[in-house]
């Protein structure tokens, strides 16, 4: 089993709410994490069934020095940060949750 698959063998992607709508939301100009852009691409995420796999499968496969977009409902930031073994600034207490 790879990274772009479930237990069931079937590729996650296809289960994937990001793949009902236009990827250009998942890739916003401002990455501020309480702005409208970032807040409209985690609403999606927030929703999604297979964001687990999403995240484990970024998690993965990136590179850590070209992070960009929206993943799993996370900013590059905030993927450095649970890459790098902190809790991302969005987890953490008195942070704003989106």
């Amino acid at each position: 089993m790879n990274a772009t698959t479930t237990a069931t063998g079937r590729d996650w992607r296809r289960d994937a709410e990001c793949a009902r709508v236009d990827a250009e939301i998942f890739y916003p100009l401002d990455l501020d994490p309480t702005g409208p852009a970032v807040t409209a691409a985690r609403e999606i995420c927030a929703g999604c069934p297979v964001r687990l796999a999403c995240l484990l499968d970024v998690m993965t496969g990136e590179d850590p020095a070209r992070r960009w977009g929206i993943t799993a409902g996370l900013t590059p930031d905030e993927r450095a940060d649970l890459f790098a073994g902190r809790q991302p600034a969005s987890a953490r207490p008195g942070a704003v949750a989106a």
